[in-house]
């Protein structure tokens, strides 16, 4: 069961990286799904609820996010009684169906894209009784959560494509020579010579930015943590801060983490952490990078998101500067 799962995983992300997913992957549903990002409807019974399947359910879905200065789930759940999964809950984004059937010998997982909405993700576990259920549960958790991400990203893909900020893409395109989806209401921060732009989407409490940056490339080393974040802090140290004396750093008391993957064929050096200013204004919040090799050019290229949210969560701000890195796309491919 484990690795059929897995196999779904790992077919979505595939489903994902396509620009002609669009089509292809979204059934005959007339109507879109509904309901906020990262929400989560679980259809459970009230036994279920008030018992060991219910606590186990709360675990699950409550792990935190992690990167943020608050404590944020990775999915908002919310449960409602299988009476009452009719009409707008019915099309939510974001199903979990548990249902108890002792005529099954074991849990049986059953996933269906665009059930009753288009672009829904319903997921039905039918379980011989509690036990093999909070046992499945406890089991399958990372599974579980990542096939509703993955959906969740899909979907903000789909909505970039179709929603894209034309002027800011045009640009990024001139300065940099690849191609991404940023969506409507980024607007230009200025830019350094040929080699800085900046731009963000502005909330009335909260800001997502976007510092793109490139240098030429000496060897290997470019993307070593140590030499990612002095090329960090010699760009952005360009972003002011309010006052206008003072300007972005990286936080070193938490050391930001690296790891290395590859999107769509290419290799990218992700980085996160958090970021703060110098110079006596009090701001920060989470940032997270990607630095890529431009052969063509011999240049390092790096995309730097950096969220500023105090009062009302981080955690959707940061997974939608997230999402743009998989829209990335550059003239060549290189292995």
């Amino acid at each position: 069961m484990k690795r059929i799962l897995s196999k779904i995983i790992v077919a979505l992300c595939a489903v994902v990286a396509l620009s002609s997913c669009d089509s292809a992957t979204l059934g005959t549903a007339q109507q879109s799904a509904g309901g906020a990002p990262y929400e989560l409807i679980a259809v459970v019974a009230q036994p279920q609820w008030e018992g060991e399947v219910g606590e186990t359910l709360r675990e699950v879905f409550s792990e935190p996010v992690l990167g943020l200065n608050e404590v944020e789930p990775r999915l908002d759940l919310m449960r409602v009684l299988p009476t009452a999964f009719e009409g707008f809950i019915k099309i939510h984004r974001n199903v979990l169906y548990l249902r108890i059937n002792p005529a099954v010998s074991e849990v049986q997982f059953d996933h269906k894209k665009s059930a009753y909405a288009d672009g829904q993700m319903l997921v039905t576990l039918t379980a011989p009784n509690d036990k093999a259920l909070v046992e499945y549960l406890k089991e399958h958790k990372e599974e579980l959560l990542t096939l509703y991400e993955l959906s969740e990203r899909e979907r903000a893909l789909k909505m970039n494509r179709k929603h894209k900020e034309g002027v800011m893409v045009d640009k990024i395109r001139e300065m940099f020579g690849f191609s991404i989806d940023l969506p409507r209401g980024y607007t230009s921060r200025g830019t350094s010579g040929d080699s800085l732009l900046v731009t963000s989407f502005e909330y009335p409490t909260a800001t997502q930015g976007i510092a793109i940056y490139s240098y030429p490339y000496k060897g290997k080393s470019d993307f070593e943590k140590e030499n990612l974040i002095a090329q960090r802090n010699n760009f952005v140290k360009n972003i002011p801060g309010p006052s206008g004396k003072s300007y972005m750093t990286t936080v070193m008391e938490y050391e930001p983490e690296v790891s290395y993957k590859r999107i769509d064929g290419r290799f990218w050096a992700e980085m996160r952490g958090f970021w703060d200013l110098e110079g006596g204004d009090f701001m920060g919040g989470p940032m997270l990078s990607w630095s890529t090799l431009d052969k063509e050019n011999n240049r390092v290229i790096c995309i730097d998101c950096y969220v500023f949210s105090p009062k009302h969560g981080q955690r959707d701000l940061v997974r939608g500067l997230e999402h743009l890195i998989y829209s990335v796309k550059f003239p060549t491919k290189e292995e």
